[in-house]
């Protein structure tokens, strides 16, 4: 018991404060609102967590508990008794709830981090909530199902983990920054500044844009003109409607793109919150606007000397310059962080939105669709300049005519996808799709899920290539975060030694040899199959299972964890082209549901099958402790097998309490070893 709670007495409870409450009954109806908040209170925080850009683990931490909570309140039932002491005892728990959703919107999001790291470290403030949240459970004579207690080595080191990682982030992003002193404590307030003053103004102008107030945002958003007679042109022209600018003092370069009278104001309202983003050096300078004579109106931005990058890859071989595409990787990665935390979504990333400077740094431009974070679910079109780096959802949508509501906008994950298009474009210093020019024709093959393959031997890092792949998945919830992006890129770009990697192979993981191919698989042998139709014809049983499985090999090698799960099983069923012993196709089965078990949520299946490879030593060392740790994992992803395996061994264990929890809920799922079990030891499931 810990040192808060001393002792738990009939009508004193001593925590070290006087909370002696006189028992008075009062009516169930009273406790409703209280559980009906901690229920949206755990949505909230389960909301952050499919958000949360940094301490995503963390978070994670903080749900358990509030749905552990949620959980034990649950089956409160209006014909027990419950006093004033109850009720107050429950408030307080609430009270902590909300500190931990309060907790978990502060360390989610780097705008609102980088303040609270000022005042108080994230580890503190954990240990601390987790302390009010045990007490007030004592308080309550709740039963958890889970013991919180018994991780919590493990936890102290997802916090640590977490922790390093946001350290990480900060020190990346400081590089994007213009200024000469980029310690991170700067870097911090100057985020800190530039979040509040963008987030107001987009809030504001986007609330009287919307209003038809354009006067009112003029008035509150005075943006002079430019005057046109400071610079001069020259005859460097880039398409038809941008060219090349000298100021007349200063003899710095300007780039003077037009803008339609139609869509001035538009600009202006755009370049008034953009202009704030000057600081970052990854995203293209706005000075504003200038007029010329009455007659045309031009937008000012800064000179890139090298193009964009779409131009710049052109004709270029993606054996050479390795170091330097890599460089353009991660400034674009700085450059969508900034962008991520100042709470904008670009909308528009590809190749051609990318300029290069003379200095060779890489700078995100065009934000003609961009929208703050709220704004965000204004129907943008996919037209043949964007199919190619728009996310499988964006595209069918547009295919279907289904229509934009808040949980199907633009969000950052499909932002995410464009920017893994373009690292395979970098990569490769190619077009994607650049073999199709059908419009539809590409639109469909994305959708069914293929990707673009990477070309052997051209040295590109693998961990280059595992991040695309999994930037790129069909499935939005795995692709990763921007900031972990960025870390990686960092990672990849400063180890990136040229001597030794110009020109050679891109490195494998071990694994044992079993076959020989080209490393490129070919998609028609499956016509195009998704993972999803893959896994529904192997339900159904009508394709020939050799098929089904390159299928399965194609996206397991690809990164997709259901994949890994199914080309586990097809090789433990004999179902697989291996030629290997089966001592080693052991270990290559574990070794995939393993991968497949650590990917969250995704598979349950994984979870319990390799849970038993486990306790049974089966191409993994026998270790129970991880295999019940990987049973519960399962059992809590709702997968009745493993809660029946749980139950029977908590029951083995003389934990007869956990053992009928699981039994129960086993029985619950009607899987009948569980009813059984029930029926013949007198367990009520019902």
């Amino acid at each position: 018991m810990d040192d808060d709670i001393e002792s738990i007495n009939d009508g004193t409870i001593s925590t070290g404060v006087d909370l002696t409450i006189s028992a008075v009954v009062i009516p169930f109806a009273q406790f409703v609102p209280l559980i009906k908040d901690v229920a949206e209170i755990l949505k909230k925080i389960v909301d952050l967590y499919g958000t949360a850009q940094h301490n995503k683990r963390i978070t994670k931490l903080l749900m358990e508990r509030v749905a552990a909570a949620n959980s034990a309140i649950s089956i409160l039932r209006e014909d027990d008794l419950y006093t004033s002491k109850h009720y107050a005892n429950l408030q307080k728990l609430v009270q902590v709830l909300q500190k931990m959703k309060k907790y978990a919107e502060e360390i989610t999001q780097y705008n609102k981090v980088q303040k609270f790291l000022g005042a108080q470290t994230i580890e503190t403030t954990f240990t601390n909530l987790c302390k009010e949240y045990e007490i007030s459970i004592h308080l309550l004579n709740l039963t958890l199902v889970v013991d919180f207690k018994v991780n919590e080595e493990k936890e102290r080191k997802i916090l640590q983990e977490d922790v390093k990682e946001l350290m990480k982030f900060q020190k990346a992003l400081a590089e994007s920054f213009t200024d000469v002193n980029k310690k991170v404590d700067s870097v911090e307030q100057k985020v800190s500044d530039i979040v509040e003053k963008v987030s107001a103004m987009a809030i504001t102008m986007q609330n009287l844009d919307h209003k038809g107030n354009q006067s009112k945002i003029d008035n509150i958003f005075h943006e002079s003109l430019l005057p046109f007679d400071d610079y001069e042109e020259t005859t460097i022209f880039r398409g038809d409607r941008l060219r090349k600018y000298i100021h007349v003092k200063a003899k710095e370069e300007f780039a003077f793109k037009t803008v339609e009278k139609e869509h001035f104001n538009t600009v202006k309202n755009q370049v008034t919150i953009l202009k704030r983003l000057k600081d970052c050096q990854n995203i293209i300078h706005f000075y504003g606007i200038t007029h010329e004579m009455n007659e045309k109106y031009y937008l000012v931005t800064e000179w890139a000397e090298n193009k964009n990058l779409r131009e710049y890859l052109t004709g270029r071989e993606p054996n050479n310059e390795v170091k330097a595409r890599l460089g353009f990787a991660y400034d674009i990665a700085k450059g969508l962080n900034f962008l991520n935390t100042v709470k904008i979504v670009h909308r528009d990333i590809r190749s051609e939105n990318i300029v290069i400077t003379d200095r060779n740094i890489a700078k995100i431009t065009n934000f003609r669709v961009s929208r703050p974070f709220e704004a965000a679910t204004n129907k943008i079109a996919v037209d043949k300049e964007c199919v190619r780096h728009s996310s499988p959802e964006m595209l069918r949508r547009g295919m279907t005519g289904e229509s934009i509501d808040v949980k199907k906008k633009y969000d950052t994950k499909c932002e995410v996808y464009s920017f893994g298009i373009l690292l395979w474009e970098i990569a490769e210093c190619k077009i994607p799709y650049s073999q199709y020019e059908d419009f539809i024709e590409i639109t469909q093959k994305v959708i069914n899920g293929y990707r673009e393959p990477f070309t052997p031997d051209i040295g590109i890092p693998e961990k280059y290539q595992e991040l695309v792949t999994s930037a790129v998945d069909q499935n939005p919830g795995l692709r990763p975060v921007f900031s972990k992006m960025l870390t990686v890129l960092q990672d990849i770009f400063h180890s990136y030694d040229v001597k030794n990697s110009t020109s050679s192979p891109v490195p494998t993981k071990k694994r044992v040899p079993v076959r020989k191919d080209t490393g490129i698989f070919n998609w028609g042998s499956f016509n195009y199959l998704t993972i999803e139709k893959a896994i529904d014809e192997h339900t159904r049983g009508t394709m020939d299972k050799s098929t089904i499985y390159k299928c399965f090999d194609a996206y397991a090698n690809m990164g997709n964890p259901k994949a890994k799960y199914y080309k586990g099983y097809y090789i433990a069923k004999g179902w697989s082209d291996l030629t290997c012993s089966q001592e080693e196709k052991d270990k290559i089965t574990a070794d995939l549901y393993k991968e497949a078990a650590d990917h969250g949520d995704v598979s349950p299946d994984a979870q319990l099958r390799y849970a038993l490879m486990v306790m049974q030593g089966k191409g993994v060392k026998k270790n129970m402790d991880v295999a019940v740790e990987y049973l519960l994992k399962a059992a809590n992803n709702d997968h009745y097998v493993a809660m029946f395996n749980v139950a029977t061994y908590y029951f083995a264990n003389n934990n007869e309490e956990l053992g009928k929890y699981y039994m129960i809920m086993a029985a619950s799922k009607k899987y009948n070893e569980a009813i059984n079990y029930c029926k013949a030891n007198n367990i009520s499931y019902l």
